[in-house]
């Protein structure tokens, strides 16, 4: 649950994935090639390499260490406080928008 650019820990809402090698240069929805980031870096990086952009990654690029699937439950979670507990994220914080609302 931390931007892979700039470090900052998000909540599963506020984290996107992003394709190292972006996906208009041919890379691939594969867990090599996708980092976690936050919207603001994502953006800023857009259709370009890490390189490219200025923006090194903070860990060595490898496979997520959740599965696809974990990290989309944990995404839903967000409006299913109740699943917390299953997914082991009861310590991750709520996005703003749902601490703001509870």
């Amino acid at each position: 649950f931390r931007c892979q650019y700039c470090g900052q820990k998000r909540g599963p809402a506020e984290l996107t994935l992003d394709h190292i090698t972006p996906r208009s240069r041919e890379g691939r929805s594969t867990p090599e090639n996708l980092v976690t980031a936050c919207v603001a870096c994502n953006t800023r990086k857009g259709s370009r390499t890490p390189e490219e952009a200025r923006m090194p990654l903070l860990t060595p690029q490898r496979p997520l260490g959740y599965g696809l699937e974990h990290l989309l439950l944990c995404h839903y979670a967000e409006s299913r406080p109740a699943w917390r507990k299953y997914l082991d994220i009861e310590g991750v914080p709520l996005s703003e928008e749902r601490r703001e609302s509870a």
